[in-house]
């Protein structure tokens, strides 16, 4: 009968060192889609071409890789349904699924980011065009 308590102490034990890993690798993976969203700003079009198309096409290349992530989720979910290990192979579409929106989030807010830098640079060029009212 006391082994029974030393195995559930074992077993969640070992779940709990499980677990840990696997959000080690999540911060890994969270810190390498971070980098990868710096790198798309680093691409940004030339000096001297506009930025907003370049922008909205990122922002379209966005959406469509969404569009297509869900597809292929979706997809992989009805496959899932005609194997034995139904549970296994959702848990696994969802972690993949997961692993390229959260790709996708990262890399819209950098673009996000790199408009609302565009916007900020134009009012102030904007205000410092104005004349200043207090001259009088």
């Amino acid at each position: 009968m006391n082994r029974l308590p030393a195995s559930l102490l074992l077993c969640a034990l070992l779940s709990a060192c499980a677990s840990g890993s696997l959000h080690d690798d999540s911060a890994a993976a969270r810190a390498a889609d971070a980098a990868q969203a710096q790198a798309l700003i680093a691409t940004a079009p030339p000096e001297g071409q506009p930025l907003a198309p370049w922008l909205d096409a990122q922002r379209a290349r966005i959406a469509a890789e969404r569009d297509e992530a869900t597809q292929r989720y979706e997809a992989t979910e009805k496959a899932c349904w005609q194997r034995f290990a139904v549970n296994d192979c959702l848990r696994q579409a969802r972690t993949e699924r997961r692993a390229v929106l959260d790709r996708l989030r990262q890399q819209e807010l950098a673009v996000n980011d790199l408009d609302r830098r565009r916007r900020t640079d134009e009012r102030l060029r904007q205000l410092e065009r104005k004349p200043s009212g207090s001259d009088g």
